[in-house]
């Protein structure tokens, strides 16, 4: 009823139709036919054309002092809109497991905290199912992470890759066996265990080497049980974990082998002791992603974080 409410001010000031018409760059028989389809929706008449210049009838100085009121508040919240994007603030919460926000989001988020900041953030860390229950609730307003979430709720778009690797302490015996695989810490900072030509050592030369895993309900768990299970062997597992980082630590302390994310290796403060080893790419590649709640409106905020992870929605 007050969408077309501009014309009806306009003719209000200038008490003529065919002003008004000039003034909205419309033909006066096409501002004519939008009053009175108004009027008959209305049911009342809301200008006299007996007279010259119109006058507003009752209903129509109603009407009038309606849309005014309503025009005040659309310009009050336009105002709000403008001074919330001139000032580029907000609130964004990110998601993710200890992997990712210890060791790909780093970088990332100094760049946006330097680009806005007087946008208030704020970090969850943990497993992907509370994470899920966080972003579909709203708590959340984005997650990184490379596990898998239900696609009917979520939207995701690729942000970064990784490929997973065994990692060996350098004094255990079994690597003297393995040692024509053996990927160094500069190959892996190369990406060289990306190469399609390099071999990989069958898992059974860790057959007599402790095993450190993660717990099966991660995504890396899942991959290791396959990786494990296509080659028909089975590890001597000493400890489990749920997080890849704590694997990678007992490992570089020489306490069992790990399967581990390139991003830990490219992120050590220092080389490692390890002895590194390509593993199928099947389940040692996987994408990092970025995760959106489906239907929901982007802030301020969320698009620019977006738009500087190179992320096109």
């Amino acid at each position: 009823m007050f969408t077309l409410k501009h014309y009806i001010l306009e003719i209000a000031k200038t008490g003529s139709f065919s002003q008004a018409a000039d003034h909205l760059y419309v033909s006066q028989p096409s501002l004519s036919a939008v009053v009175k389809r108004l009027e008959r929706r209305i049911g009342e008449d809301l200008f006299d054309r007996g007279t010259h210049p119109v006058r507003l009838t009752e209903c129509g100085k109603e009407y009038v002092r309606c849309a005014r009121a309503i025009e005040e508040v659309e310009n009050n919240f336009q105002a709000y809109l403008d001074e919330h994007r001139k000032s580029q603030s907000g609130r964004l919460v990110l998601g993710g497991s200890n992997l990712n926000l210890s060791f790909v989001l780093p970088p990332l988020l100094k760049k946006f905290r330097e680009r806005y900041p007087l946008v208030e953030i704020s970090l969850v860390e943990s497993d992907i199912d509370e994470l899920q229950k966080l972003l579909f609730e709203g708590e959340v307003d984005l997650i990184i992470d490379s596990g898998a979430m239900d696609p009917t709720r979520f939207e995701e778009y690729p942000f970064q890759s990784e490929r997973l690797l065994l990692a060996v302490p350098r004094a255990f015996a079994c690597n003297d066996e393995a040692k024509a695989y053996q990927i160094s810490y500069e190959d892996v900072l190369g990406d060289a265990h990306a190469d399609p030509a390099l071999p990989r050592p069958p898992l059974s030369f860790l057959k007599n080497a402790p095993f450190l895993s993660m717990t099966p309900e991660t995504d890396t768990g899942k991959r290791e049980k396959n990786l494990f299970r296509h080659e028909s062997f089975r590890p001597t597992v000493l400890f489990s974990f749920r997080q890849q980082s704590t694997a990678f630590h007992m490992a570089c302390r020489g306490i069992g082998c790990a399967v581990i994310s390139d991003v830990l290796v490219k992120n050590s403060a220092s080389e490692p002791d390890l002895c590194f080893y390509k593993l199928d790419e099947k389940e040692s590649f996987r994408h990092i992603k970025c995760y959106l709640k489906k239907g929901r409106r982007l802030s301020f905020a969320q698009r620019a974080f977006l738009e500087l992870a190179g992320i096109q929605i």
